[in-house]
């Protein structure tokens, strides 16, 4: 691209359109500037005495109406252009003999809506055509030209924010003529809000911008204009009105990026948006985002080049800008669950509790005598109106619920979370014994661990098909976080926007128990996180302790054995995941992490000289993984392995 050599034409002044697409055209070509000087008398025509800007002369400097032919010929060939642009800047710069240029003729056209006959008729001796005002494309192709839409952008080294006071309630920067539309809007605006009006550019109009509140947009005929995205790139609130057919209301959004006035509510509108500061600024950085992600005029070059000289079908559309300026932009709710800061702990505790645990010689008593020294907020959700009248008053418990059925383990940690405000939530049975180390080092690798979003001190890679475990870490048999398939569910930690953000959610069908966990593993690993289990010894539980003293299970209006449970959850637990990975084919999800480990592990202990224990990996294996090419290879490393091994001890021994 750099080799590609530009003719730009247009009436050389500095605050025309077109010195943007020179600024973006210089970046990635070579670029020859053409046309005449402005003429002086439009200067004060045109109100343009606060300028501030040099009045520079184009590369190539003409007459108002230059014979192109003559210019190719006085023109070297190693100097004639790959492109021709004209852009609209005022109106009589007409070049003449368009047809002697040597190469292709695209026009730019930004006022369409203003004089739309004269439009058609100049855009005719072109080969291509640009508009700014996307109503007006099928005038231009019912007439046989390749016409397509480029709307107007901005430039972020121009149009920035300046690091100003506010002190503008409502700012406006354009012309303003007596007994227009605008002119009443502006004077209604006014009798209630200040608004500082100026006519001023550049620096001037972007400081301006920098100071306001909120700055005043309206379009005249329903023109998509500079300032829409002129005023977005600066970062304050644009306040405008809807122009229809022009793709504003598809490439952004009232109340996300900008705010949209109606004639008969301008006032309230603003007086909203000013009573509101933390919205109108979320509005306007996001808008901001947006406009220098696909609005500026390097993507408006790039976009152009792109179909004249590249064979792009079209320049993008609407849609396809909103999804470009979109990109690495949080959804507009992304915010919600981190944004409530109630509570100054970082920590919470949800505890379920059903009875005083009789089978263990742990229960909630000595659990909450545990958290004492602890810091965290407290959350029981009582499962039984018994339990909760002895121990809701308890000092060390922050809040709690009170069932007076029992609601079962799902239910009561769906609703402990919902209660819970704090990043990280930790899930306790009430028969665990808990130490500050452990609380640490879970939540430490939470915070930590690649995309974690489920860690605790035991769990288990499992068999889907067969609903089993294959394997099972236990308290002190590993000694660095390994990542698993489901985490146990007497004690583990998540992060509460996961749950908030519906990423995570405990299945109430498995009520009362059973397959919680396996099932929240599955969860995890369908959003692209991943369950953790980290080495900690100070902790202790004793399995089913509560579940041993119950012959049933009482729960609503039901009692079941824990074996029928078992029964109706497993098949629960299949159907559903059978039924996800199928509509969204994603069979990966049943496959166990267990091969990769076991492979891994088998290949560390040989190389330590473990073979033994090698083996009985390789034939732990061989149960679970199809592919026995894959068994044979990892019998073949670890048998090489050995006899090397072997055949070393000899060696040393001879």
């Amino acid at each position: 691209m750099n080799n590609l050599h530009v003719w730009l034409a247009f009436v050389a002044y500095p605050v025309t359109t077109a010195v943007y697409f020179e600024r973006s055209l210089r970046k990635c070509c070579r670029t020859t500037t053409i046309g005449p000087p402005l003429p002086h008398e439009l200067i004060e025509k045109w109100q343009l005495q606060n300028m501030n800007l040099p009045l520079n002369e184009q590369d190539v400097s003409t007459g108002g109406n230059p014979d192109m032919e003559q210019l190719v010929a006085g023109t070297a060939p190693a100097d004639l252009p790959d492109l021709y642009i004209w852009i609209e800047s005022v109106n009589g710069y007409l070049p003449l003999n368009l047809h002697a240029l040597p190469c292709p003729k695209v026009c730019y056209l930004i006022d369409s809506h203003l004089n739309l006959p004269m439009h058609l008729e100049w855009a005719k001796q072109f080969d291509m055509v640009f508009i700014a005002q996307r109503e007006y494309l099928d005038d231009f192709r019912k007439l046989g030209m390749q016409t397509y839409w480029l709307p107007l952008g901005c430039d972020p080294e121009i149009h920035r924010r300046h690091e100003e006071p506010k002190d503008y309630p409502v700012g406006f920067v354009g012309g303003v003529m007596p007994g227009s539309r605008r002119e009443n809007l502006l004077t209604k605006l006014a009798s209630q809000i200040p608004v500082h009006y100026e006519r001023c550019f550049w620096d001037d109009m972007v400081r301006l911008f920098s100071r306001s509140q909120i700055v005043f947009n309206e379009a005249v005929r329903n023109d998509l204009n500079m300032r829409v995205f002129e005023v977005m790139s600066t970062g304050t609130l644009l306040l405008t009105d809807i122009a229809r057919n022009s793709g504003q209301d598809e490439l952004f959004r009232d109340g996300e990026d900008y705010a949209v006035y109606r004639d008969s509510t301008l006032c309230e509108t603003a007086s909203f948006y000013l009573d509101n500061e933390a919205l109108r600024e979320q509005i306007a950085a996001r808008g901001q985002r947006l406009a220098h992600n696909a609005h500026t005029y390097d993507h408006r070059v790039e976009d152009l080049l792109a179909v004249a000289l590249g064979g792009k079908p079209d320049t993008f559309s609407a849609a396809e800008l909103r999804q470009r300026s979109l990109a690495g932009v949080p959804a507009i709710d992304a915010g919600i669950p981190s944004s409530i800061c109630i509570s100054s702990s970082r920590r919470s505790f949800v505890i379920p509790v059903l009875d005083m645990s009789p089978a263990s010689e742990y229960n909630i008593l000595t659990l909450l005598r545990d958290l004492e020294e602890i810091e965290g907020e407290v959350i029981v959700v009582f499962n039984g109106q018994e339990v909760a009248d002895h121990l809701k008053g308890h000092p060390r418990i922050t809040r709690y619920a009170v069932m007076k059925q029992n609601i079962g383990v799902a239910r009561a940690w769906n609703l402990g979370l919902e209660i819970a405000v704090t990043p990280t939530v930790f899930i306790l049975n009430a028969d665990l014994h808990v130490e500050q180390s452990a609380i640490d080092t879970v939540e430490a690798a939470l915070l930590s661990l690649p995309d974690a979003g489920c860690v605790g001190p035991q769990g288990s890679f499992f068999e889907f098909a067969m609903a089993r475990d294959y394997t099972y870490f236990d308290k002190g048999t590993f000694n660095q976080p390994v990542e698993v398939d489901a985490v146990s569910g007497f004690f583990f930690a998540i992060k509460i926007q996961h749950f908030n953000q519906k990423v995570i959610r405990f299945e109430n069908a498995f009520t009362p128990c059973y397959f919680e966990e396996w099932d929240l593993g599955l969860q995890i690993k369908r959003a692209g996180l991943k369950n953790y289990i980290v080495p900690t010894v100070a902790y202790d539980h004793h399995w089913s302790g509560s579940i041993r003293a119950l012959r049933e299970i009482n729960f609503y209006e039901k009692a079941e054995t824990a074996g029928e449970i078992l029964l109706r959850n497993r098949m629960l637990f299949m159907n559903k995941w059978r039924g996800i990975t199928g509509r969204e084919n994603r069979p990966e999800l049943l496959k166990s992490g267990f091969v990769k480990y076991a492979t891994n592990q088998a290949q560390n202990l040989a190389v330590e000289g473990q073979f033994d224990d090698a083996r009985k990996w390789i034939e732990n294996l061989a149960l679970c993984c199809h592919n026995d090419g894959e068994i044979a290879l990892l019998r073949r490393f670890v048998d090489i392995l050995a006899c090397k091994n072997a055949a070393s001890a000899q060696q040393i021994g001879e």
